[in-house]
């Protein structure tokens, strides 16, 4: 038995001696240096460049070297390792300087992909261990300041041989893979996301600069060009029929149609005669400068009617003319509002009758004479049905005529006088009409100037705006019979007669004691006027309320003069 050996049960005092070769001493300080760069890359992440620092060796093993996997011992790692230096030193030899952006070439430094397709989740190496040289050392020093920015690269063949990925330097931090994985020759490449440094002070990438798109520049419409005025046509004359001399239609011409606008010339005469019919078409007018003469009898009167349904125009006498109608009818005219006019001539009706017109009849500065004639069933789309006018001094003859039925706008008169001048007067000759109004007055008087007589006695007295007589009339109707109105007061009053009129049937006034005994209002002035000996439709008399409380007849005005009144309807007035 040799002194070492032992017998059963005995204690051995065998010392084992563990013989540390040079091997074993640099691959103790090979694991020790990765144990201290990776702690440094962990709590001291690559702070100079704000980018991921790669940890790994080059990317190629030297031809012949051993491929080593998950499964290889540790001590055939190092056994690995101490055999075949290449790697490390090929990473320090092969690493080209950096470029001017500080980006080292693809060949040099992996993908961060890399990273992920050869390091677990957990941190462990699945591929390659370090050996601890001072190369390698080196090399990771510089490689801890060197950024990576692109995504994916690939690691060439230092041997010529097929290329291997390059395995960088784990870091703790898991990477997200984007997309499906790409492959570049013979190397397959995991896109992901760059692995940035949470403590970088690199300044950001500033944002695309956003040209605003301004809009297409319309080119400048070309100046129109200028057309020389094209010359409007001459207005085409109104045919008419121009009258001179001395004219007559017989009743062998009857019915005479007018198909165009008629004008009697200054100085022509015109002369019609009984039993003639004479037929106008629509907006036909006929114009009288000179003498017209119809001369109708009971039998066989002039008739100046429409030749259809449709309304002419109207029979206007101009300055200068005289119209003379003696049983004659006008029927269907009117058609712009009026059907007769008289201005500044002379009109002279006889037993005329203006029926079923569209307009009324104008009197301007002419003398007007109307007797036996009648102004009814017209429609009138403005003014009374008989406008007189004057601007200086004149006369006015109404007799026995008939003016009413006719529609009206409210407010409007059968008849309207007015002189517009203070300086002239008008002789009135009213006696014997029946005058029935709708919604108004039945006469009017107005004077639209000042009558200046009897207000100052070392003045002229001024001529009265209108003197004359007004007997025999019935003034039936409408809201009022007479009104007399004025822009100021006078003394003496109106030279004017009103005797022996019916004023009666008048719309008495929304007030308790008009509507209680039907009292309608007789007559208003607004000057002083005389209307003694006039029927008020009661034999009380008119009311009064200051002088003649009791009286049940038409009222009047303050200033009227009433008593006497008459105490029945006078024979001469008409009956409506």
């Amino acid at each position: 038995m040799e002194p070492n050996d032992t017998q059963s049960g005995e204690k051995s005092n065998r010392v084992i001696t563990i013989q540390l070769t040079r091997d074993t001493l640099m691959l103790l300080a090979a694991l020790i240096f990765l144990g201290i760069a990776i702690l440094i890359a962990i709590v001291f992440p690559a702070g100079s460049s704000g980018n991921p620092t790669p940890t790994g060796m080059a990317a190629t093993q030297l031809a012949g070297a051993p491929q080593l996997d998950s499964t290889t011992s540790p001590q055939v790692r190092a056994t690995a390792a101490a055999a075949y230096p290449g790697p490390a030193q090929a990473d320090a030899a092969t690493s080209p300087p950096l470029d001017g952006t500080g980006v080292n070439d693809q060949s040099s430094y992996p993908a961060p992909s890399t990273v992920a397709s050869q390091a677990g989740i957990n941190g462990e190496f699945s591929e390659q261990r370090l050996t601890a040289t001072a190369a390698s050392a080196q090399q990771t020093a510089q490689a801890t300041e060197l950024p990576i920015f692109a995504p994916t690269r690939s690691a060439a063949s230092t041997s010529g041989s097929s290329a291997q990925q390059t395995t960088p330097l784990v870091t703790t931090t898991p990477i997200p893979t984007f997309g499906a994985p790409t492959t570049t020759g013979a190397a397959t490449v995991v896109p992901t996301a760059p692995v940035f440094d949470n403590q970088a002070t690199a300044t950001p990438a500033p944002p695309p600069t956003v040209v605003p798109q301004q809009p297409p520049t319309r080119a400048p419409a070309p100046p129109p060009t200028l057309r020389p005025p094209t010359p409007l046509p001459a207005p085409t004359a109104v045919p008419v029929d121009v009258l001179r001399g001395t004219v007559r239609w017989t009743a062998a011409q009857s019915p005479k149609l007018l198909v165009r606008d008629q004008q009697l010339v200054p100085g022509a005469t015109l002369i019609i005669e009984p039993g003639v019919e004479v037929r106008l078409l629509p907006g036909v007018s006929f114009f009288a400068e000179g003498t017209i003469y119809a001369l109708g009898k009971a039998d066989k009167p002039v008739r100046i009617v429409g030749a259809t349904p449709q309304r002419w125009e109207g029979l206007f006498g101009r300055p200068g003319s005289n119209i003379t109608l003696e049983y004659t009818e006008i029927r269907g005219g009117g058609a712009g509002g009026t059907v007769l006019v008289s201005e500044g001539g002379n009109l002279t009706l006889h037993h005329v009758q203006v029926k079923d017109n569209g307009g009324h009849v104008l009197v301007n500065d002419s003398r007007l004479e109307m007797r036996d004639s009648e102004i009814a069933g017209n429609d009138m789309p403005y003014g009374s049905a008989l406008e007189v006018s004057y601007a200086s001094g004149n006369g006015v003859i109404l007799t026995n005529n008939r003016i009413g039925g006719n529609r009206m706008l409210a407010g409007t008169v059968p008849v309207r006088i007015s002189n517009t001048t203070s300086t002239d007067t008008i002789n009135l000759e009213l006696r014997g009409n029946l005058l029935v109004g709708a919604a108004g007055p039945d006469l009017v008087l107005s004077h639209e100037g000042r009558y200046t007589g009897g207000l100052d006695p070392r003045a002229q007295p001024g001529p009265p705006p209108f003197l004359g007589t007004l007997t025999c009339n019935a003034l039936v109707g409408g809201t009022n019979g007479l009104s007399v109105r004025s822009e100021t007061q006078q003394v003496p009053p109106f030279p004017l007669l009103v005797r022996d009129n019916a004023i009666e049937k008048h719309t008495p006034p929304i007030i308790p004691i008009y509507l209680k005994y039907g009292i309608g209002r007789g007559a208003t002035s607004e000057v002083a006027l005389d209307m003694r000996n006039n029927w008020w439709g009661n034999p009380l008399g008119p009311y009064e309320p200051d002088r003649h409380a009791d009286g049940r007849g038409e009222s009047v005005g303050d200033n009227i003069d009433f008593s006497p009144w008459l105490t029945e309807r006078p024979a001469c007035a008409p009956q409506q």
